[in-house]
């Protein structure tokens, strides 16, 4: 995958984590206990795939020799 696609791929998952984090704070606010709980799992979830993402784009790569 070309380096450049990779970057704007992390860029967007970095904003979706970010996006992430700040929904979650937000459910701190008085909500209903069901709504909360409902809203960090769906802020949670969302979060630890953008960081999955991340993690996975821009991971080592092995070089084609070595595969040999």
């Amino acid at each position: 995958m070309n380096m450049l696609v990779r970057l704007l791929l992390s860029a967007v998952c970095i904003g979706v984590l970010l996006f992430c984090c700040f929904g979650f704070m937000a459910t701190f606010e008085p909500l209903d206990r069901s709504v909360q709980i409902t809203w960090r799992v769906v802020y949670s979830v969302a979060g630890a795939l953008a960081v999955t993402g991340v993690v996975l784009l821009n991971r080592p790569r092995r070089s084609p020799e070595s595969q040999e």
